[in-house]
This record gives structure tokens, C-alpha cells and sequence, in this order.
């Protein structure tokens, strides 16, 4: 039997009532752990794939581990949380479904991206104001009909603080994929003459996933390789990585005291 496409993958036969319900297994899961105490966490959190970013995030906030993978700092008098993001849509999915069940409301996202376009070089950056949806996460979430967008507080504000910054800061539309090995050259062409700046794996979704919950979600990729270039150039395991990583950290940092000064 054929599987179903994505198109289908809506279809709940009659009932939508999900079995595992991410607020009720949370908690379920802080109690038997006697955890409770820890279960609600603030309403802002930072967020990264990368152990630079997220040490770098770590040390200013003054971070303390409290449970389930989250740690707590402040920012200006207000509490913040800090997360470690895995790498993949699925994954990341579910990390943000736990941490929203507990109470998070504004999510800035770090990230890294290949870019698509010789202007756009290792080391700028990119706030993504869409995603090209080619995971699969998404579409258990809405129809491919349904555009992935970021264009809240999140997003302005990590804009207004990169463009602060020495780096080059572009935004626009980037390519999320589930299979990186898998980047065709002519799907990199193609995307790039239709103005897609670069690709990774998450962001589709994660702008998908906070639509249907709700919240407010900003993004901001450090470019780590060159798609465009035949020869892939790249720095991953380099320190000039570790170090774009780390300064991407004083853009969500500075991002941040933006949106807790908005709410005082």
C-alpha cells in the first residue's frame, strides 16, 4: 500500500483529540521526578543548536539548570530561560512543544545556515521571515497551503539588534530540509534564482509550530558554508565557527533586553 502524502497527513479519521498531550505528559513526567516545583518556567526563552551559542547565553543570563534540560538566568531584573536545541525538525518540534506546555511565550532561536547566495558569505547573518517547507514535521501541524512566516517582536527585535551589530544582516526566505545529504545543485540553483538566501533544518517548522500554538518565535542563523560553491566551502569544527557561534549570542542577548524593556 502506498503511504500517505503530506497532504494527507491531517486526515484524523474523525477524532483529532492527540493521545499524548504535551502539557499533561510534562507535568506528568516533572511529578514523578518531584520536579513540580520547576515545572513552569518564564515566558522568555533563548534557545540554540550550538554549544558556543548556548555556554555564551549560559555565562550572561547566570544560568542555573533546573529541569528537564532547561536552565534559568535573569536579564535585566527578568527571569529568562535557556534551552539546548538537537539538531532536525522532529526533535526541535518536540523540545518547543515541552517548553511551551511549561509556559514559554517568546522564543528566540540561534541557529546556523548554508547560504544559497554568493553575496550572503560565512560569518553574516540571517533573520528568516519565512521557510520554504521541506520537512515533515510541519505538515502534521497545517496544510501545505499554509505559509511558514515570522513577523512579531521576536523577529523585529533580533533584526534591529544584528543590524547593531559589525555583521552584514540579511532577511528573507530560507530552504528547511530534513536531509541535508540529499541538497541537490539543482535545487540549490533553482532556489536561489527564487530568492531563498539559504538552507537548514528547522525553521519551517518551528515558525509552523508556533502559528498553530500561538507564540511568537525569531530566528537567527549564522552562515556557516557556501551551498552556492561547488567546492562546499565550510568552517564547521573550525574555531571561526566557535566563535561566530559565541558573538551570535550577543545578538540574542541584545534582542532580548529589546523585548524585556518592551514589556516593563
Amino acid at each position: 500500500m502506498p503511504s500517505a502524502s503530506p497532504f494527507d497527513w491531517l486526515d484524523a479519521f474523525g477524532d483529532d483529540e492527540p493521545v499524548i498531550d504535551p502539557v499533561r505528559h510534562v507535568r506528568e513526567v516533572a511529578e514523578r521526578r518531584g520536579a513540580s516545583e520547576h515545572f513552569a518556567i518564564p515566558p522568555l526563552v533563548l534557545a540554540s543548536f550550538m554549544p558556543p551559542t548556548v555556554d555564551a547565553l549560559a555565562d550572561a543570563l547566570a544560568a542555573r539548570r533546573t529541569w528537564g534540560g532547561v536552565h534559568v538566568g535573569e536579564l535585566e531584573g527578568s527571569p529568562v530561560a535557556l534551552s539546548k536545541l538537537v539538531a532536525g525538525a522532529p526533535q526541535t518540534v518536540m523540545t518547543l512543544e515541552e517548553l511551551i506546555a511549561r509556559g514559554a511565550r517568546t522564543i528566540l532561536v540561534g541557529g546556523a545556515v548554508g547560504s544559497l547566495q554568493p553575496h550572503i558569505r560565512i560569518g553574516h547573518l540571517v533573520v528568516p521571515s519565512g521557510a520554504r517547507r521541506q520537512e515533515g514535521t510541519s505538515f502534521h501541524y497545517a496544510g501545505p497551503e499554509h505559509a511558514a512566516t515570522a513577523s512579531g517582536p521576536a523577529t523585529h527585535a533580533l533584526l534591529e539588534a544584528a543590524r547593531a551589530g559589525s555583521r552584514p544582516v540579511h532577511e528573507g526566505r530560507v530552504w528547511s530540509t530534513d536531509a541535508p545529504y540529499r541538497e541537490f545543485r539543482g535545487k540549490v540553483v533553482r532556489y536561489a534564482a527564487e530568492g531563498d538566501l539559504g538552507v537548514e533544518m528547522e525553521t519551517s517548522a518551528l515558525m509552523i509550530l508556533a502559528d498553530v500554538r500561538g507564540v511568537d518565535i525569531g530566528l537567527i542563523l549564522t552562515v556557516s558554508d557556501h551551498m552556492f560553491d561547488p567546492a562546499w566551502g565550510n568552517i564547521f569544527g573550525t574555531d571561526e565557527f566557535d566563535a561566530n557561534c559565541a558573538d551570535l549570542a550577543r545578538v540574542m542577548l541584545a534582542a532580548a533586553c529589546k523585548l524585556v524593556s518592551a514589556d516593563a
